[in-house]
Formats: structure tokens, C-alpha cells, sequence
């Protein structure tokens, strides 16, 4: 290898280098926004799912009914 393949060499790990370390930083940048996104959407699943759960016992409460009148017998009609 001669002093001008060194040149070209030194030029492509260069630029590669600086390619790489481009495209580290934006897919570090892309995990941290996908992470805080992941969050907000785990904490609106949990108060989501409290709700649910609190609308469900509000269902199992037992209900009042009104007293039912006796259907017995009333006597005759003639």
C-alpha cells in the first residue's frame, strides 16, 4: 500500500466514522422519544384500567328494588 491508498483509506474510515456516529446519535434520539411515548401510554393504560375496575364494583353493588305487591286473592267477582 502506497502513501495514496493511505490517503483514501484514512479518508473512507473518516467518513464512515462520521456516518456512523450520525446515525448512532438520531437512533438514540428515536429510542428516547419512543420511550417517553411507551410511559404515557402505560400510565394512560393503568388510570384506564382503574377506571374500569372501579365501574366494575359500582356494578356489583347490590341495587335497591322497590317492594313488590302480593298477587293473592282479593276475593270474588260476581
Amino acid at each position: 500500500m502506497n502513501e495514496n491508498d493511505v490517503k483514501y483509506l484514512i479518508s473512507s474510515y473518516q467518513t464512515t466514522s462520521n456516518d456512523l456516529f450520525t446515525q448512532s446519535i438520531a437512533t438514540n434520539a428515536k429510542i428516547r422519544q419512543l420511550t417517553d411515548l411507551v410511559e404515557v401510554l402505560t400510565k394512560k393504560v393503568r388510570e384506564q384500567e382503574a377506571q374500569i375496575e372501579s365501574l366494575k364494583s359500582a356494578d356489583q353493588k347490590p341495587k335497591t328494588t322497590r317492594a313488590k305487591k302480593t298477587t293473592g286473592d282479593g276475593g270474588t267477582f260476581e
